[in-house]
Order: structure tokens, then C-alpha cells, then sequence
């Protein structure tokens, strides 16, 4: 089949599978971007099947009246959100804005972005002039399910009977405003016509000035957040900031990717999918005649030979422009060979058998499913009492991912691994990528894959392999916490939770119990790999304690930690 033609059989298979089944609008998503040749998964957040009770903390801002209100002014006005009449919100969410702001300055333009906009609740972030973005993927997928389900100030997540503060809300923080984008994605308006990720990102500076000028923000540090999908997203963005040469609106301070697409999707999904499957059979227990199968498919695409020979440490070389599973046809053409753009799918359709509940966004998920706010046919954010509370337009039918094409005629650009990531990297040495170990979709052997074949600050790859311990700060004293502990009503992983490792600005960095949504089944991780965006940390290995007043002065684990916790196949140099 032609590489630029890829269409795998997933879409049948996500159609068949109880999981995405009643969630056809995702599936098609992934649909979409497959055709492109372009696979992250539709950016849903999976089951989390527990209901939690409220979290009480004093972070929160009380009502309109308070002076406390820092950007509430004649002009932010109309944006205003009332935190304690938000439906089915039990209390006070604190300051926050929320409405449409135009992609340009022109007094005709139609296109505008949505988005809601949370003020840091931290007195010490207040003197701080910074911001952060956080972009959802898709492409077309909503940024409010991360503030959901995922970062924001409240959480809603599937299996929860209601909504709870979040301990871990990234606003704690941070300045933190959620978009969404492109054009036509949840309640941004307008007419879809981008052709690729720069358009992408012209439409968004001119937004971004807007949304600068609006709550005056001129100056700020700003921070990109994206996820899945993002990983286009967020490097064209980041990039197109840093070459506007502009500190007054596009003052990049760095860039932090959650299992992001950023390199060829034959070598971050399909190439290393029986090699994950093999790490991972523990929770992917599939027979030994399908896993002899699926072996002896990866050989036969060279895939095994590729890993080999290209995810050593240092890099051998860089690899070729079409690996061993192209094929040149009768019209000159490279085609993908026969079969080698299906092993992916065949994994999944396989794990379907054993786990019919089976989410590739996290493998260890099975049935049965809780049910979701954001998903079926009457989604929260669609009911008119919430848009009304959040200023969103009526008139707009809220999807968590578009029914439509973003991209009507397809997104035609370039991995942003060949120049966007490594002139982010070059120009602030402050990016992240951030992986979740149990995400089949986009596993992290495949990012770590790609980056061996990236070239920036003067070298190609890593020198010497991840094995650096990733620690999260304990965030309560003894062994098991007790009835008042920090986030009792929402815990999250503490200690050395995966592996991390940093070189020339570039930081990467595995959570080994974490899905596709790092900050959702992750929170504290999550949170501290924003702390060293942020720069309030030196290191992901540090034993610092978490940088949040409550939290700063518990007692921690003492040094050596050892090795990181997220192993992965490694061949011939550096292992």
C-alpha cells in the first residue's frame, strides 16, 4: 500500500471493541489522522472506575465580590466566570474567564477560539509572570477534557458520581489557560481550513495576541502544554513563537509533550508494537501461538532489525528515509510492504479475546466500564445551563472530539522530530517529553525510538540510555497517610514512579503506571514534571520536596535511589 495512503483496519476494530464503541466519534477520529499517516488515538480519557468523594482544601477563591479577583477588570468583564454556579459543581471553582476571542485583529474576522482561563490560586505564582497552555489533540479533540478530566481545577472522570477538587490542579501552580483549537474543535467557531501545522499555529498567535492583550499579559513567560496529537501541535506552535522574535506576546519559556506524535508513525506505533507487547505480557496475555505470530510478522517488516540497529546509545547512525518495510513499486512509488502497516492493529484486535474491555490507552483497564460525563449522546459540557455558566455559544454543538474533519483536505505537514522539536530544544533547552508506560497507542519505546534519530544542539540522540530514577515527592508523613493527608480523597503515586534522563535541553522522562493522559492517571507525577517545566526544580531525580506551601516541608526518601523503574529493550551499544 502507498506509505501516503495508509488506512489500517483499526476504525472496524475500535468499532467492534466495547470500549470505543459508544464512543463513535472518537473512533473516527482516530480515523481521520490515520488516513493521514498520522496515529495518536482520539484524546479521551479513559475509564477511571472509582467515585470519590469531595476534596476540601483552602485554595479556593471566593465568589465575584472578592477585590482578590487579580484580572477582573472592564475588560475581562464579559469573560467573567462565576466559581460557584457551575452545574453540578458543589463549590467554589474560584476566579476564572471563559469565552471566544478572533484568530486575527481584523474587525470582519469570523474564527475565534474558545477558552477558559484559571488565574494561579498561589500567592507566590501571583508575582510570577508566566502562563501556561494546555492543548488537547485529536486532531479536533477538546482541551476541556483535560480541565476535567485530567489538570483543572475540578475533576470529573469516568466512574466519579460528581465533581471534586483537585488536589492536583495545575492552577496551584500556575496561571493555566485551556484552548480550544483548531478552528471548529468544541466551541471554537468559525470555518475549518487549515492545511497543515503551520496554519495551525499562524491561527493561534493571532489568538494568543488577543488573549494577551485582553487580560494584559504582555510580557509573561509562556509555557506549552499538548497532548496525543499534540505532539504536533505543540512543537509547530512552540517553534512559530520562538521565530516571530517577538517577547512581548510569544515569550516561549519551554515545551512539554504528553505521548505526543512528533516522529513517523511507523516507527512510534507499528515498528515497536510486538517488541511492547512482548515487555507487557503480564497484562497483554496473549497466547503463544498469536505472540509466535506477531514475532515472526515484526521480523519478516524488519522491524526487530530496525530496533537493533537504531535504538543504541549512542546512536549507529541516522536512519534510512525508508526503513526496510518500504518497497519500491512498478511506478517507482515507495509503498509500505504488504501486512507491515497492520501489526498495531493486529495487537489490539488480539487483546480484544482475552480483555473485551481491552484500552489501548491503558493497558491494565478491563471490564466492566463506568460511565462518562463527556461521552454518549448528551455530553456535560453540551447542556445549555453549562455553557451558559462557562460563556460558551449556544448555538454550538459541543463534541468531545469534532464529527468533521479540522483538516479538511488532511494534515499535509512534516514530523515536527525533522526541525520544529529540535529548534524548540535548541532555542529554550527547556522541553519535556513525558510518557506513560502502560499507553499502547503511542507506547514510549516509540517516542525514545525517534528521538535516537533526532539531531539537536549538535548531536544526534541520546549518548547514554534512560536510566535515571523519576521520584515523586512523598506528600504526606508515615507509612500510609492518615484522615487529614494532602489529596486523601485523591492519591496519587508517590516515590520513584519511572525513569528519567536529560541531555542538551531535553528531557525524557517514563511514568510506568501511567495511560495515554499522563496528568489523569498520574496527577502528583504530572504535577511534578510541571514543577521542572516551571523551573521550581533542578532535577526530575531530585528528592525535593513538592514545591506547593502544604506540601514543602514533609520529610522525603533519602539518596541513592537506584535505577528508574521503566525498563525497555535495549540492543548493542549503551546496554
Amino acid at each position: 500500500m502507498r506509505a501516503d495512503l495508509l488506512v489500517p483496519s483499526l476504525l472496524v476494530l475500535l468499532l467492534q471493541s466495547p470500549v470505543l464503541g459508544k464512543y463513535r466519534s472518537e473512533a473516527e477520529q482516530l480515523r481521520q489522522f490515520l488516513q493521514a499517516n498520522h496515529a495518536s488515538g482520539p484524546h479521551h480519557q479513559p475509564p477511571q472506575p472509582r467515585s470519590l468523594p469531595s476534596y476540601d482544601d483552602s485554595w479556593t477563591v471566593r465568589g465575584r465580590e472578592d477585590p482578590g479577583h487579580r484580572f477582573l477588570n472592564k475588560k475581562t468583564q464579559p469573560f467573567a466566570v462565576d466559581g460557584t454556579k457551575i452545574p453540578e459543581v458543589s463549590f467554589d471553582v474560584g476566579e476564572s474567564y471563559a469565552g471566544l476571542l478572533p484568530i486575527s485583529n481584523k474587525t470582519d474576522e469570523q474564527d475565534n477560539l474558545y477558552f477558559w482561563f484559571f488565574p494561579s490560586v498561589s500567592e507566590e505564582a501571583k508575582n510570577k509572570k508566566e502562563i501556561v497552555i494546555w492543548l488537547n489533540g485529536g486532531p479536533g479533540c477538546s482541551s476541556l477534557i483535560g480541565l476535567l478530566q485530567e489538570n483543572g481545577p475540578f475533576l470529573w472522570q469516568a466512574g466519579m458520581t460528581a465533581p471534586v477538587k483537585n488536589p492536583w490542579s495545575w492552577h496551584l501552580l500556575s496561571n493555566v489557560v485551556w484552548i480550544e483549537q483548531p478552528v471548529s474543535t468544541g466551541f471554537a467557531k468559525g470555518t475549518p481550513t487549515v492545511r497543515n501545522e503551520d496554519d495551525v499555529a499562524r491561527q493561534f498567535m493571532g489568538f494568543w495576541k488577543n488573549f494577551m492583550d485582553t487580560f494584559g499579559m504582555q510580557g509573561y513567560k509562556v509555557y506549552v502544554v499538548a497532548e496525543s496529537y499534540g505532539g504536533r501541535y505543540g512543537p509547530y506552535i512552540s517553534s512559530h513563537f520562538i521565530n516571530a522574535n517577538d517577547s512581548t506576546y510569544y515569550n516561549l519559556g519551554g515545551l512539554m509533550i504528553y505521548d505526543g506524535l512528533m516522529f513517523d508513525v511507523m516507527v512510534q506505533q507499528y515498528a515497536i508494537a510486538e517488541s511492547f507487547i512482548e515487555e507487557n505480557r503480564v497484562v497483554m496475555p496473549m497466547s503463544d501461538q498469536v505472540m509466535t505470530y506477531l514475532r515472526n510478522h515484526s521480523e519478516g517488516c524488519g522491524f526487530q532489525d530496525y530496533m537493533s540497529k537504531y535504538l543504541t546509545f549512542p546512536p549507529s547512525g541516522p536512519a534510512p528515509l525508508y526503513p526496510s518495510w518500504f518497497e519500491k513499486s512498478s511506478n517507482g512509488l515507495w509503498e509500505i510492504k504488504e501486512g507491515c502497516g497492520s501489526l498495531w492493529d493486529e495487537g489490539f484486535y488480539s487483546m480484544l479475546e482475552p480483555n473485551p474491555c481491552f484500552n489501548f490507552y491503558n493497558i491494565p483497564d478491563h471490564c466492566p466500564l463506568p460511565a462518562d460525563p463527556i461521552g454518549g449522546s448528551a455530553p456535560y459540557f453540551d447542556r445549555t445551563d453549562v455553557k451558559t455558566a462557562i460563556n460558551a455559544p449556544l448555538d454550538v454543538s459541543w463534541f468531545a472530539c469534532a464529527s468533521h474533519d479540522v483538516f479538511p483536505l488532511g494534515d499535509a505537514s512534516s514530523a515536527p522530530g525533522l526541525y520544529e522539536l529540535p529548534n524548540v530544544i535548541d532555542k529554550t533547552k527547556n522541553v519535556i517529553i513525558a510518557q506513560g508506560g502502560m499507553d499502547y497507542i503511542l507506547p514510549p519505546i516509540g517516542a525514545l525510538l525517534g528521538i535516537q534519530n533526532m539531531t539537536w544542539g549538535g548531536k544526534q540522540g541520546f549518548q547514554t540510555r534512560p536510566t535515571d530514577p523519576f521520584y515523586v515527592p512523598k506528600y504526606y508523613e508515615g507509612a500510609y497517610g492518615g484522615a487529614n493527608s494532602y489529596g486523601q480523597d485523591f492519591p496519587s503515586g508517590m516515590g520513584v514512579m519511572g525513569t528519567t534522563h536529560h541531555e542538551r535541553g531535553l528531557i525524557f522522562v517514563v511514568t510506568q503506571l501511567a495511560g495515554h493522559q499522563g496528568p489523569g492517571y498520574a496527577p502528583a507525577p504530572a504535577l511534578r514534571q510541571l514543577e521542572k517545566l516551571l523551573g521550581r526544580v533542578h532535577s526530575l531525580s531530585d528528592t525535593q520536596s513538592f514545591t506547593l506551601p502544604a506540601l514543602r516541608n514533609i520529610p522525603q526518601y533519602d539518596k541513592p535511589l537506584g535505577k528508574g523503574t521503566w525498563l525497555f529493550p535495549c540492543f548493542g551499544k549503551g546496554c
